[in-house]
């Protein structure tokens, strides 16, 4: 829109505070990559943490597995008899510990396995959370950007008819166009003003200006000073 159509939205020249070609388009290319540089850092920011929750589960399952099968083996080992262990052969107990090594390996495998995928699905869900919850709570500047580009539109379709007006119109029209543009422009300056004023009191927010004045001393000495005029004026009366 500034470099095509030769037309700069108000929000860029209040901030330049000019209309010159090179300086808005620095501007605006400043801009432009401080945003880029804001979303990189923040898909890094994202990546980071999703490495560290993957990390974290992983570990917090894994301990958790290590635990229940030490706490079987450990069942396993309490409910064997205790009176028929003294007549076993050695060979008889080695057999049974190979058997019970090898079952619980294929145990510890398959279950390793479930486990990796269930951490894998809930990974995917806390992912799918967290990113509905950026998409719903960047809405809000997504209709933003929507409404300042849908202005600056309304603004060059306001300068072309503008420019349009300069070529047709004639000396009176143009007086009564200065007249009206510096009506327009009190009102909207008295409109904003007072739609600032309705915001603070509904918020009890009082201005900055009325906070650092000391209001009240300055009520108090105009009271003794009204009080002391009363008091000579009714003194005079009596005399």
């Amino acid at each position: 829109m500034g470099i095509e159509q030769k037309h700069w939205a108000k929000g860029v020249v209040q901030r330049t505070k000019k209309c010159d070609d090179k300086t808005n388009i620095l501007f605006v290319q400043k801009k432009i990559n401080q945003t880029n540089a804001k979303t990189l850092q923040t898909s890094a920011a994202i990546t980071d943490l999703q490495i560290q929750l993957t990390t974290y589960w992983i570990q917090a399952t894994t301990d958790s597995s290590f635990q229940k099968q030490a706490e079987s083996r450990a069942n396993m080992a309490t409910e064997r008899p205790g009176t028929n262990t003294t007549n076993a052969t050695t060979s008889t107990v080695a057999e049974s510990s190979g058997t019970n090594t090898t079952n619980a390996t294929t145990t510890i495998s398959s279950a390793n396995t479930t486990q990796k995928h269930s951490i894998r699905e809930t990974i995917d869900k806390l992912e799918k959370y967290i990113l509905e919850y950026i998409h719903q709570n960047t809405l809000a500047i997504k209709k933003i950007s929507e409404s300042r580009i849908q202005i600056a539109k309304a603004e060059l379709a306001e300068y072309k008819a503008f420019e349009d007006f300069e070529q047709i119109a004639t000396p009176a029209q143009w007086n009564t166009h200065n007249n009206l543009k510096a009506k327009v422009k009190s009102w909207s300056i008295k409109n904003r003003n007072y739609n600032l004023l309705l915001k603070r009191v509904e918020y009890d927010m009082p201005p900055k200006a009325i906070s650092k004045l000391d209001i009240i001393s300055k009520l108090m000495k105009l009271l003794f000073l009204a009080m002391k005029h009363q008091r000579y004026i009714t003194r005079c009366q009596k005399q």
